[in-house]
Protein backbone atom coordinates (compact mmCIF):
# COMPACT_ATOMS: atom_id res chain seq x y z
CA UNK A 1 0.00 0.00 0.00
CA UNK A 2 2.88 2.18 0.71
CA UNK A 3 4.26 1.42 -3.04
CA UNK A 4 0.96 2.62 -4.79
CA UNK A 5 1.12 6.35 -2.91
CA UNK A 6 4.81 6.64 -3.55
CA UNK A 7 3.33 5.59 -7.47
CA UNK A 8 1.32 8.28 -7.38
CA UNK A 9 3.24 10.74 -6.12
CA UNK A 10 5.81 9.84 -8.52
CA UNK A 11 2.82 9.89 -11.41
CA UNK A 12 1.12 13.49 -9.89
CA UNK A 13 5.01 15.62 -9.97
CA UNK A 14 6.77 13.66 -12.85
CA UNK A 15 3.39 13.14 -15.08
CA UNK A 16 0.87 15.77 -14.93
CA UNK A 17 -0.46 14.31 -18.50
CA UNK A 18 -0.96 10.51 -17.14
CA UNK A 19 -2.62 11.90 -13.85
CA UNK A 20 -5.63 14.13 -15.77
CA UNK A 21 -6.06 10.52 -18.08
CA UNK A 22 -6.84 8.87 -14.15
CA UNK A 23 -8.45 11.88 -13.55
CA UNK A 24 -10.53 11.50 -16.67
CA UNK A 25 -11.25 7.93 -16.59
CA UNK A 26 -12.31 8.30 -13.00
CA UNK A 27 -15.44 10.84 -13.49
CA UNK A 28 -16.24 8.75 -16.08
CA UNK A 29 -16.42 5.96 -14.17
CA UNK A 30 -18.46 8.37 -11.32
CA UNK A 31 -21.32 9.01 -14.23
CA UNK A 32 -21.48 5.90 -14.77
CA UNK A 33 -22.28 5.26 -11.23
CA UNK A 34 -24.37 7.79 -10.73
CA UNK A 35 -26.93 7.03 -13.97
CA UNK A 36 -26.89 3.58 -12.55
CA UNK A 37 -27.93 4.30 -9.16
CA UNK A 38 -29.91 7.32 -9.89
CA UNK A 39 -32.06 5.40 -12.32
CA UNK A 40 -32.89 2.34 -9.82
CA UNK A 41 -36.18 2.48 -8.90
CA UNK A 42 -36.93 -0.33 -5.92
CA UNK A 43 -40.70 0.53 -5.96
CA UNK A 44 -41.11 -1.35 -9.25
CA UNK A 45 -40.80 -4.81 -9.28
CA UNK A 46 -39.77 -4.86 -13.31
CA UNK A 47 -38.50 -2.04 -14.87
CA UNK A 48 -37.20 -2.06 -18.37
CA UNK A 49 -33.29 -3.47 -17.79
CA UNK A 50 -32.18 -6.23 -19.87
CA UNK A 51 -31.14 -6.34 -23.89
CA UNK A 52 -32.30 -9.33 -25.19
CA UNK A 53 -32.23 -10.76 -28.81
CA UNK A 54 -36.09 -11.87 -28.41
CA UNK A 55 -38.77 -9.66 -29.65
CA UNK A 56 -37.73 -5.63 -29.57
CA UNK A 57 -34.23 -6.28 -27.84
CA UNK A 58 -35.22 -4.86 -24.84
CA UNK A 59 -37.09 -7.08 -21.57
CA UNK A 60 -38.42 -5.89 -18.33
CA UNK A 61 -35.90 -7.88 -15.31
CA UNK A 62 -35.56 -7.09 -11.66
CA UNK A 63 -34.69 -3.96 -10.51
CA UNK A 64 -31.10 -4.43 -9.27
CA UNK A 65 -29.72 -5.52 -12.80
CA UNK A 66 -28.95 -2.19 -12.99
CA UNK A 67 -26.60 -2.36 -9.92
CA UNK A 68 -23.95 -4.51 -11.81
CA UNK A 69 -23.37 -1.24 -13.89
CA UNK A 70 -22.71 0.35 -10.80
CA UNK A 71 -20.25 -2.13 -9.85
CA UNK A 72 -18.57 -2.49 -13.19
CA UNK A 73 -18.04 1.31 -12.62
CA UNK A 74 -16.55 1.33 -9.28
CA UNK A 75 -14.32 -1.63 -10.84
CA UNK A 76 -13.22 0.56 -13.91
CA UNK A 77 -12.96 3.65 -11.29
CA UNK A 78 -10.76 2.86 -8.71
CA UNK A 79 -9.34 -0.88 -9.69
CA UNK A 80 -7.95 0.67 -13.13
CA UNK A 81 -7.07 3.62 -11.43
CA UNK A 82 -5.09 1.95 -9.25
CA UNK A 83 -3.65 -1.38 -12.14
CA UNK A 84 -2.47 2.11 -14.19
CA UNK A 85 -0.16 3.54 -11.24
CA UNK A 86 1.42 0.56 -10.58
CA UNK A 87 1.48 -0.36 -14.57
CA UNK A 88 3.54 2.99 -14.60
CA UNK A 89 5.77 2.08 -11.99
CA UNK A 90 6.47 -1.51 -13.83
CA UNK A 91 6.12 -0.86 -17.44
CA UNK A 92 6.13 2.74 -18.12
CA UNK A 93 4.47 5.60 -18.82
CA UNK A 94 2.93 4.51 -22.18
CA UNK A 95 1.52 1.05 -21.18
CA UNK A 96 -0.61 3.04 -18.39
CA UNK A 97 -1.94 5.82 -20.62
CA UNK A 98 -3.12 2.85 -23.16
CA UNK A 99 -4.63 0.80 -20.34
CA UNK A 100 -6.35 3.71 -19.29
CA UNK A 101 -7.37 4.57 -22.76
CA UNK A 102 -8.81 1.07 -22.96
CA UNK A 103 -10.79 1.92 -19.39
CA UNK A 104 -12.33 5.14 -20.39
CA UNK A 105 -13.23 3.23 -24.13
CA UNK A 106 -15.15 0.60 -22.14
CA UNK A 107 -16.68 3.09 -19.44
CA UNK A 108 -17.94 5.58 -22.74
CA UNK A 109 -19.93 2.12 -23.87
CA UNK A 110 -21.13 1.24 -20.43
CA UNK A 111 -22.65 4.36 -20.28
CA UNK A 112 -23.83 4.18 -23.99
CA UNK A 113 -25.63 1.20 -23.26
CA UNK A 114 -26.68 2.03 -19.98
CA UNK A 115 -28.46 5.32 -21.57
CA UNK A 116 -30.15 3.19 -24.38
CA UNK A 117 -31.52 0.80 -21.12
CA UNK A 118 -32.56 3.31 -19.37
CA UNK A 119 -34.50 5.19 -22.11
CA UNK A 120 -36.55 2.26 -23.23
CA UNK A 121 -38.54 2.34 -19.53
Amino acid sequence: MKELGEDFKAIAKKDKALFVWMAANFFLSLAMFLIAIMNLNSGRPKIWARYSDIDNGYAQSDWWYLISFALVAVALGIGHILISARLYSKRGKDIARLFLFISMIIAVIGIRFLLSIIGEG
